[in-house]
């Protein structure tokens, strides 16, 4: 399956090229957490989110004129958490890796004069390539796991504003947020524990003019 999404990711990403009008270069910082309810329905105290990085490549077109435009790319993103448990004087930690596709669509609601302002929502399908569990003084790997080990879906919504440094290079500055959709559990279906993860992406980039 992982294979596929590779072969996937260089398949349209030359496809695009073609019909692309900007390179988009992206990246910037992630505060990431677990939303996480055990099987009571309780979640996990002292459950703290992290602070990751995230990075973003792709292509962006225009649909409506400069209206509307869809995007397409490739993200390599960091997820992690923090906690403690003082009734058992428990340590744990959390950071994952992973890298997905990318597909965009941003509005344009105003502009004044260089500056462009969007709203814009965005779906990604990730798989994990590396990842690690702290528990007091042993570290875990989870790759491989089944919590981890799969194919996991992201919808973000957000705000950029573009700024025109050229007739070639505009510069923005964007805010996403999203949820994962609900993690598979490794128990059974009758499971009732409830895992996801949860991002706030403060970014940074380019959009480079590669077609008229």
């Amino acid at each position: 399956m992982k294979k596929l999404y590779i072969l996937l990711i260089i398949n349209t990403l030359f496809s695009f090229q073609a019909n692309s009008q900007q390179l988009v270069l992206e990246t910037g910082k992630a505060i990431t957490s677990f939303d996480y309810e055990n099987s009571q329905g309780n979640q996990l105290d002292n459950l703290q989110s992290t602070n990751q990085n995230y990075m973003y490549v792709g292509y962006r077109t225009n649909m409506l004129k400069e209206f509307i435009h869809a995007s397409f790319g490739v993200n390599y993103s960091t997820y992690g958490a923090i906690g403690s448990d003082t009734s058992v004087n428990s340590y744990f930690e959390w950071e994952t890796s992973y890298v997905g596709l990318n597909l965009g669509l941003d509005f344009r609601l105003f502009n004044i004069k260089k500056l462009n302002f969007y709203v814009k929502g965005a779906f990604s399908s990730e798989f994990i390539i590396q990842g690690t569990q702290t528990l007091n003084n042993t570290v875990y790997d989870l790759v491989g796991e089944d919590d981890f080990d799969q194919t996991n879906y992201f919808f973000r919504v957000g705000a950029f504003v573009e700024y025109s440094i050229s007739k070639n290079v505009n510069l923005f500055i964007q805010y996403m947020g999203g949820k994962s959709k609900q993690m598979r559990s490794s128990v059974s279906n009758t499971d009732q524990e409830k895992l996801r993860l949860v991002t706030h992406n403060f970014g940074f980039g380019l959009f480079i003019n590669l077609k008229s």
